[in-house]
Parts: C-alpha cells; structure tokens; sequence
C-alpha cells in the first residue's frame, strides 16, 4: 500500500465542495457551461497547492486515469483526458474522446484568465 500522508497538505482536502474536483460531460449547454467554470476553479486551486506533483502521480495510475460514464476528475491541475494522454493512451480512448469540448473550454478560460 502506498503512503498517501500528503493528502492531508492538499489545498482540496477539507474544502467545503469537493466534488468541485469532478466534472461531467453534459449535452445542456448551461450545465456545460457551469461545468467549465467549477473546473477552472478547481484548477486554479492545484495550481498553488504543495502537493501538485504527488496528487498528479496518483492522478495517473490506471484507477484513476480511467473514466466511466462520462464523469472526468481533476488530479494535480489535469483533467482525466490530459492524464490519459500523459499516460500514453491513445486520442481514440474514452477518456481522451468524451471530454474534448470541456477540455478546450476550460483550457481557454484559464488562458483568458491568466494573461
């Protein structure tokens, strides 16, 4: 079993929404919407958080590169199709495929935002 101590350093654990770190891929353009924007408050958060890197090394182990049902989650600042490609995954995987459109429009909020 691994040591996951550093969970409790993370800027997520106790956060008073932490479902904040998941999201879904929804056909409703104003939950899509709504979607977008959590996530990019989500990463905003592991940007400034001590264990970025140890969230993400775990964020890439198979369990959690994998999504099911359409619902993606957020690991050290990457979405589930960002780590599915970092793990090699092919573009035709589900994980990569589902959550194209979410991924461009939160990628492009956080653009917006940081310039």
């Amino acid at each position: 079993m691994r040591n996951r101590s550093w969970h409790q350093r993370g800027l997520c654990n106790g956060h008073p929404d932490p479902d904040l770190w998941h999201y879904e891929n929804s056909p409703f353009r104003d939950v899509q919407q709504l979607q977008v924007l959590r996530s990019v408050e989500a990463i905003e958060i592991c940007m400034e958080c001590p264990v970025k890197q140890q969230c993400l090394a775990q964020g890439l182990e198979d369990e959690n590169v994998l999504t099911i049902g359409g619902v993606g989650a957020i690991w050290g600042g990457m979405m589930s199709g960002e780590r599915a490609k970092l793990a090699g995954l092919k573009e035709t995987h589900n994980s990569i495929r589902h959550e194209g459109r979410h991924r461009r429009d939160v990628r492009a909020r956080l653009a917006r935002i940081r310039r």
